[in-house]
């Protein structure tokens, strides 16, 4: 639950050793490597290993030939033969000789798949010796089933046919005639609506056949030295020793060395902070209960490697808002089952967010008595377990409605005041005191924020308690509000800087005057917006008073009702609350303590 710590590592071997250095590199499982030109500078004296790769050009155009004539390149798990650039060009030039006349010949993107099996039983007539007949010509196509019945009863002695392939659709069929009769032939053909196929003129399986075995080897040597050339990015040379920088997960340090074993390569750990110019990647680390959540953090943007990692807090206050929005024992129930069955077929991590926001869909909708929108099945169980008259909470109970809608704005406020906690923290690991003690969402805001919702829930406990006196408000209102006022230069004095703004204090203090009205604006309004959350709670338990009401007066279609109608809200509902709980997540949370800009872990092996 946490950024994985990093190890930098250096791996360095000499010239002879480097390629086969950077085979182990491209296939570890640990390793996140650093391009080249973040390493060489002006004072080290390296340089960045740069070798001309013709084996890309190789590789587009083997698999040009092979898109050209309907061959598949493949490589092979291991190389059969090596082969040097003048063998390979001169290959490359035979086959292309080669292959144009099979590509000319056959128009493969034109054919059918009944073309093609057409094609392969005529092939043992072997098309070459067909076109090479001197006084007998062919002709092959697909004949409507209604033509065939026409040409069985057709007693011509100038041509013959053959079937090669039927649908329920079409015949293809092959004829023969005489040179004298083709015209006379294609005439009568013509008449019987025969869609004509081009015979090839030479068999492009054979050629293709001959070559298949030397294509694929010369394929998987190429393939293999283009993307062992594309690793020279990550390969800084400093004297004779060839060296890659990268970093890798501090637990994971001894399993890469061994990686090595066999190589005369050094692998050398190092502090990340020995390479200030490098940023470490961010590898989030969290349990099976939080790790689906990881995508609404990355969605917003993946926290720094010297922040925090917000997961488990997104991951509990989803739950618990989402929960509380669509609280509902039956549905809830629905969607853990669906949720993690669909997380385990497919990885989903959206998937995954279904099944555990509805635990507490389940946990909310049993506090609410309510089931699949029932709402007096668990009556009886309230008043044993809880001592009530009817239900612990009654949503649809009208005088509950304020002691709700009071209830969301109180929970909106105490995650107001955690994130500003949670800012203050991640302030003081960043060593920004300015924005720790100045800002609105540092010390001074939380004073001023928290004194607020103290002095208004103690007026409501003692309403003879009168805390809006100077004694109170200049310490706790005034003194927070200067400080907004003033953070900029005071930031700056604390730092050594130079307190005098830029543009001048007569600009500073009208810009900065709109600034602090707006901060105080948006303490009131983000307060507010979490009056959404008991909304969605009377808006789900609404909808499903109306889905029972309808089932109550369609008779014995209710039970068919019963079921598209919570099938309708639990889609509907749940779709808007899980968008609101994510809007509350970004706008009222995110932006009050995460900053995101980190850089992703990308294992080279993924990478290249």
């Amino acid at each position: 639950m946490s950024i994985t710590k990093m190890k930098l590592v250096s791996i360095s071997t000499d010239e002879s050793n480097y390629e086969e250095m950077l085979k182990r590199c491209e296939t570890s499982k640990y390793l996140h490597a650093e391009n080249a030109t973040s390493i060489v500078n002006e004072d080290n004296a390296g340089r960045v290993l740069s070798v001309e790769n013709v084996y890309s050009d190789y590789v587009n155009t083997l698999k040009n030939i092979g898109h050209s004539i309907g061959f598949e390149m493949k490589s092979k798990p291991t190389i059969d033969k090596t082969y040097t650039n003048e063998e390979i060009e001169a290959f490359l030039k035979n086959v292309e000789e080669q292959f144009k006349v099979v590509s000319d010949s056959v128009e493969s993107n034109s054919l059918t798949s009944d073309d093609e099996i057409a094609l392969e039983t005529l092939r043992v007539l072997d098309f070459t010796s067909m076109h090479d007949c001197q006084y007998i010509s062919f002709g092959m196509g697909r004949l409507p089933i209604e033509s065939v019945k026409k040409l069985n009863l057709i007693q011509d002695t100038k041509f013959i046919t053959a079937k090669l392939h039927q649908t329920s659709q079409y015949q293809w069929i092959v004829y023969a005639t005489s040179n004298t009769h083709v015209r006379e032939a294609k005439k009568m053909f013509d008449g019987l609506y025969l869609e004509e196929i081009k015979i090839p003129t030479v068999d492009s399986k054979k050629i293709i056949a001959q070559y298949e075995e030397e294509l694929t080897n010369v394929y998987t040597y190429c393939e293999e030295r283009n993307r062992l050339y594309s690793l020279h990015q990550y390969v800084a040379i400093f004297e004779n020793h060839y060296v890659v920088t990268g970093f890798v997960p501090t637990s994971d340090v001894d399993k890469f060395k061994a990686e090595f074993n066999g190589v005369d390569v050094k692998v050398e750990p190092h502090n990340p902070d020995d390479a200030p110019q490098l940023t470490p990647p961010t590898l989030l680390k969290n349990n099976w209960f939080f790790r689906p959540f990881e995508m609404f953090v990355t969605m917003y943007s993946l926290p720094a490697y010297r922040d925090i990692d917000p997961t488990v807090f997104v991951g509990l206050t989803y739950c618990l808002l989402f929960g509380i929005m669509f609280g509902d024992l039956g549905q809830g129930f629905l969607l853990v089952l669906a949720g993690l069955f669909l997380e385990k077929k497919s990885r989903n991590k959206l998937a995954g967010i279904v099944g555990r926001v509805g635990l507490t869909s389940m946990f909310f909708g049993f506090m609410y008595g309510s089931v699949f929108g029932n709402e007096e099945i668990l009556i009886p169980v309230h008043q044993g377990l809880f001592n009530v008259h009817e239900k612990l909470i009654n949503v649809m109970d009208g005088n509950f409605t304020m002691t709700l809608l009071i209830t969301a704005v109180v929970i909106g406020a105490v995650l107001i005041l955690t994130t500003m906690l949670i800012n203050m923290y991640v302030q003081i690991k960043r060593k920004k005191w300015g924005e720790l003690l100045f800002s609105q969402n540092g010390v001074a805001g939380f004073v001023f924020y928290g004194f607020i919702l103290v002095a208004v829930g103690m007026t409501m406990i003692n309403p003879g308690l009168n805390m809006l006196t100077p004694a109170w408000l200049i310490p706790f209102i005034g003194v927070p509000i200067v400080l907004f006022f003033f953070k900029e230069p005071l930031t700056h004095l604390m730092e050594g800087k130079s307190i005098k703004p830029h543009g001048g204090w007569g600009n500073f203090c009208l810009e900065t005057f709109f600034e602090v009205f707006e901060i105080l604006l948006s303490f009131v309004t983000n307060s507010m917006s979490y009056l959404r959350v008991g909304g969605f709670v009377l808006s789900h338990a609404g909808m499903m008073l109306v889905v029972m009401t309808l089932v109550e007066m369609t008779g014995n279609a209710g039970p068919v009702v019963f079921v598209i109608g919570n099938l309708f809200v639990m889609a509907l509902e749940g779709l808007i609350v899980g968008i609101q709980t994510l809007r509350l997540e970004y706008y009222e949370m995110f932006s009050r303590y995460f900053e995101g800009g980190g850089k992703k872990f990308i294992l080279i092996s993924s990478d290249n």
